[in-house]
């Protein structure tokens, strides 16, 4: 429901998190349907780099994939050779819901289906261009809590700024768009007119924690 909600509300697409969420493969497939219900973009965030774990996202409807803790170009390319199907990549040909999203599913998935890779060490902040620049990488999309963590330094210090910027300005000499969360309008606004393209604006959960704290917040003041 809250995919469904979400999805009404306008956003053009919605990524369901598969990596830290306690998700299994029915209740992804229905949310699936549910943001599709709406007319938005379903995309998931996978829990692992496994080819068959990109293939069972594709098989229930994904039309992108974000891969965490992605360092380096080989890496990349290992994860976007699993997305497509022979003989460009190594995806395997089966029934599942993916083949109701088309006739032509198979020409579909190759051309329209998206790899997002999330850099979040400085590894792979120092080889973002070089991840760009695979080809079938379309969206490159940073990890800033878990990145900052790696780097021992605060979030939002001065550091973990230069490090977010180096990211977007790789990602640009690779010839791809950057992607970063943002915790609310005010800070998507800021992020787009420095240039990342991708945004990931907060999430149900924390939309409800807000909402649920202000107004009981409102409520009990005397």
């Amino acid at each position: 429901m809250a995919a469904e909600i979400m999805a009404a509300a306008g956003y053009p697409w919605l990524c369901v998190d598969a990596e830290h969420a306690p998700y299994d493969m029915e209740s992804i497939a229905h949310m699936f349907r549910a943001i599709e219900s709406r007319g938005a973009l379903p995309l998931v965030r996978a829990w692992d780099h496994a080819p068959q774990t990109a293939a069972r996202l594709l098989d229930a409807g994904a039309r992108g994939i974000c891969f965490p803790h992605v360092s380096n170009a080989q890496q990349a390319q290992a994860l976007g050779r699993a997305m497509r199907y022979p003989p460009r990549g190594l995806r395997s040909i089966g029934s599942g819901r993916c083949n109701a999203l088309s006739p032509d599913y198979r020409d579909l998935a190759d051309r329209d289906v998206l790899c997002i890779v999330q850099i979040e060490d400085m590894e792979g902040i120092e080889d973002a261009e070089a991840i760009a620049a695979v080809r079938d990488v379309d969206i490159c999309f940073l990890g800033p809590t878990d990145l900052a963590a790696s780097m021992g330094v605060e979030f939002g210090s001065a550091a973990h700024e230069h490090a977010l910027q180096s990211f977007r300005e790789g990602c640009a000499r690779g010839g791809k768009p950057s992607g970063i969360p943002t915790a609310d309008g005010a800070a998507t606004r800021r992020r787009i007119q420095e240039g990342f393209q991708f945004i990931d604006m907060s999430c149900d959960l924390a939309f409800l924690q807000a909402k649920a704290a202000a107004e009981l917040d409102i409520a009990m003041k005397s």
